[in-house]
């Protein structure tokens, strides 16, 4: 039953947004008394918290370091490495990108939680970063990856509604080697110093 409730809350997300996601509509939709959701999570906080713990809404420094030595591979390298894992991971994410698009104007209690859930799981990928490389003096890498990645949240979030951002296609695949190969130059440059 937890399970399910936790479900709802992301077919909440996508068919009513943001302001749908309330206990009697979680209720509902889970298929049960609305006393198993405050027996299981206590309120409606303890939902959003739950929910924004979960794996599968954003991705955990595991998943986006994978595979990458800091002994065989470049900072530049795993900069864009990195960030290409974190678009992809947003863009095979509805819900999250559901999230993203309404969070601006929409601050829910849902919405804080999973902020604090992207600011841990950031603050972990500086962390790995930090650990393993030594940037350049005078490079402010948490700006610089910040930057990125809001930029790379940006675009995925609008690929859902437009197919052209400034004359750049974002709808596909193939689009989106255009906007990487872009952000490898720019990871480039930085790292070089240009």
């Amino acid at each position: 039953m937890r399970a399910r409730i936790l479900a709802a809350v992301g077919a909440l997300i996508l068919r009513e947004g943001l302001d749908g996601v309330g206990v009697n509509a979680l209720a509902r939709e889970a298929g049960c008394d609305k006393v198993l959701i405050y027996r299981y999570f206590g309120d409606l906080e303890g939902v959003y918290a739950a929910y924004a713990a979960k794996s599968d809404f954003w991705w955990t420094v595991e998943a986006l370091t994978e595979g990458l030595d800091p002994t065989r591979m470049s900072l530049a390298q795993a900069l864009k490495t990195m960030l290409r894992r974190h678009a992809e991971a947003l863009r095979s994410r509805p819900i999250t990108l559901a999230v993203l698009a309404a969070e601006l104007t929409n601050r829910t209690a849902l919405v804080i939680a999973l902020e604090d859930l992207r600011e841990r799981r950031a603050l972990q990928a500086s962390a790995w970063i930090a650990e393993g490389y030594r940037p350049r003096a005078g490079l402010d890498l948490e700006a610089v990856s910040m930057l990125l990645g809001i930029a790379m949240n940006y675009l995925a979030v609008r690929a859902r509604t437009i197919k052209v951002m400034s004359g750049v296609k974002i709808a596909n695949d193939s689009d989106w080697k255009r906007v990487f190969a872009a952000t490898d130059a720019i990871v480039d440059a930085l790292a070089s110093g240009a």
